[in-house]
């Protein structure tokens, strides 16, 4: 983790949150141009805004002006171009500001490698523009006036003031900042957007320089002193109490790098820092490669002591489903790599095994858990060791307190927290059971589950419970016993905090024709999701962008069918149109169900190919035959050699 000061650390990490959820900013200053790399050894510097009154000063006056401060270096500006013309104010500018003389550096790369919607600058240097070419992770679109802004697409580097060698005027005499509201609105009124949608930075700017005090000035102007929202001022700043006061009053968050170990004073290394710490944050703030982990893969079947290596693999397990983002259907190429990381555990304990309580039913609910989520259904073997896990634990969850089953503790609490999460376990592998017993057919055994769970429906969450009163319709609808799925709906009690299970329980009512009373539930769904979304941002967790891509995914099927019913055939068209544009957006977090369902379409449609342990083939030479042994194997083939 990068290091940084305690007082920014929260500062950073509400940037760092907000940037990667793709709702973060950024406006550089003159300060920042002081980073670029120079071409030759003798290259003038980057001049501040001191340096460029005394340049002013000279050309008015024609002498130095020996360490006199200006109240006003825009007014300095205004008395040159009243001197000496506008031509030679926007030369002299040029001459002034070495910008052919300097390269864009590793900080200007990394910089716009970050995700920004939009970067502003009120520099007239191209050394933004010119970083680009290193960028590899965004295309931006450059904006050098204001006509442009109308064709243009995000992310942007936007040039406020102006651009060498010719886009002009380029801001700078005082005359030039009062008009600019008038003559630059489409600019004002677009970074006062960026400021209301996103969290904006400002890297390069000292407290007092003239653009920082005119762009924080109108921005106050337009949205009013009480409207407008936190600013979050970066770099190594030498401010007052007074003026620190002053800046907080203005909604400005001063995150000062000056006492961070290692920074030194030195602004490069504080803007590296700041941007470093950013980067780091992504591995946390966004879980699109979830799972991470490439630990072991294979148990050792030679190692006789398998409950080590049990409690060795549940750690590992248990943290992945923590971290766990949300998706209702885990992405492909995440179910392929969590896949690898599983397949070989699911054999490895049988039935005819012994693992201590609660070891066993934790190994039963992790590996459940992780084959759900693979899309794997539970095997005859597994099924087995299940029944075998859960019989034993059955009579602990109507009591209060933990009986020989379970390894024994003195501390109340912890029998408490122990009994819970049995009980949440228990409750899932039961639930996950009687779809297995639906799903094969067993009847027998279905209706013996359902009655424990009903017996035990006061310990249900509100998600099992939603859980079990679909799969009991579901059974009905295998048996079609239409009456009786009917009978199972109206049971089915409806729960608006559940919109996701709402939109499921719709789905079912259009199999029996309902698909109006379908359509109206999946409507609602939808916007209920929707404003849980506009509640917080996109980060760790994708549960909401899922449900909403899988939820108009069913209204679509839905209107469809109602559109169907009424003849209308222009109407289906329109209403896959609607959604396009939605869907593409949801893509970027990995939430794409006609990808999904396309690869079931494959998989269940092409032959199925039969893996053997153990391949031969005959290879040229007479008598030479290869051997591979498949790694890959099911639990029954697995189970096969072991016995």
């Amino acid at each position: 983790m990068i290091s940084v000061h305690e007082n920014i650390a929260p500062h950073l990490n509400e940037i760092a949150e907000r940037l990667w959820s793709g709702h973060a900013a950024v406006m550089i200053g003159a300060g920042f141009s002081k980073n670029a790399k120079p071409n030759g050894s003798s290259c003038p510097d980057f001049p501040n805004w001191s340096q460029l009154g005394d340049l002013f000063y000279e050309k008015i006056d024609g002498r130095n002006p020996d360490g006199k401060k200006y109240l006003n270096i825009l007014k300095l500006a205004d008395e040159v171009q009243a001197a000496l013309g506008r031509p030679a104010l926007d030369q002299l500018l040029r001459s002034t500001i070495p910008d052919k003389d300097y390269e864009p550096s590793i900080l200007h790369v990394k910089l716009l490698d970050l995700p920004w919607t939009d970067v502003f600058t009120t520099n007239y240097d191209t050394l933004l523009e010119r970083a680009c070419i290193s960028v590899t992770s965004q295309k931006y679109d450059v904006v050098v006036n204001k006509e442009d802004l109308v064709y243009s697409e995000r992310p942007r580097i936007i040039k406020l003031h102006g651009s060498f060698p010719s886009e002009r005027p380029f801001i700078i005499t005082e005359e030039d900042y009062r008009r600019y509201p008038q003559d630059f609105a489409p600019f004002v009124n677009t970074v006062q957007q960026a400021l209301l949608e996103n969290t904006l930075c400002l890297l390069g700017f000292s407290g007092d320089d003239p653009n920082f005090l005119q762009w924080i000035g109108w921005i106050r102007d337009n949205l009013g002193k009480h409207n407008s929202p936190r600013i979050y001022l970066a770099g190594i700043f030498h401010l007052t109490d007074a003026q620190k006061k002053l800046l907080e009053q203005r909604n400005i968050v001063i995150v000062d790098f000056t006492d961070c170990a290692g920074i030194e004073g030195d602004h490069y290394r504080a803007l590296d820092r700041f941007i470093d710490y950013l980067l780091s944050r992504k591995a946390e703030t966004n879980r699109l490669e979830w799972p991470r982990r490439k630990g072991r893969i294979n148990p050792d079947f030679n190692n006789p002591d398998k409950a080590a290596q049990v409690a060795e693999i549940l750690a590992a397990w248990t943290t992945e489903r923590l971290s766990y983002p949300g998706w209702c259907v885990l992405p492909e190429d995440r179910r392929s790599f969590l896949w690898r990381f599983t397949q070989n555990w699911i054999g490895f304990i049988s039935s005819k095994d012994i693992l201590p309580a609660p070891m066993d039913i934790e190994f039963a609910y992790e590996l459940n858990w992780r084959m759900e989520k693979c899309l794997v259904p539970i095997s005859s073997n597994q099924s087995e060791l299940i029944e075998k896990i859960l019989q034993p634990y059955l009579p602990i969850l109507v009591g209060d307190s933990i009986n020989t089953v379970v390894t024994s503790t003195d501390n109340p609490e912890r029998q408490g927290v122990i009994l819970e999460t049995i009980r949440l376990m228990w409750l899932h592998l039961a639930l996950s059971m009687l779809r297995f017993y639906r799903e094969e057919g067993l009847i027998d055994k279905w209706h013996t589950t359902d009655k424990k769970l009903d017996d035990l429906k006061r310990y249900l969450s509100q998600d099992q419970n939603a859980f079990l009163h679909f799969e009991r319709t579901f059974f009905s609808l295998f048996a079609l016993d239409l009456p009786e799925m009917r009978k199972q709906l109206m049971a089915w009690p409806s729960n608006e905090s559940l919109p996701y299970w709402e939109a499921k329980r719709a789905g079912l009512l259009a199999e029996i024709g309902q698909i109006e009373d379908a359509e109206k539930i999946i409507e609602q769904s939808l916007h209920t999701i929707r404003s849980k979304l506009n509640l917080r941002p996109v980060t760790t967790d994708y549960t909401l962008v899922s449900q909403e891509a899988f939820t108009m995914l069913l209204l679509q099927y839905v209107r469809n069918a109602v559109q169907l019913k009424k003849g209308n055939w222009e109407a289906i068209e329109e209403v896959g149109r609607q959604f396009t544009e939605r869907w593409n957006a949801l893509k970027q977090y990995k939430c794409d169900p006609w990808n999904e369902l396309e690869l079931f379409k494959r998989c269940l449609t092409g032959m199925p190919i039969e893996q053997h342990v153990f391949t031969e083939k005959r290879e040229f030479d007479i008598g030479r035959v290869t051997k591979t042994h498949h790694m890959g194997f099911n639990d029954e083939a697995r189970a096969a050699t072991q016995n």
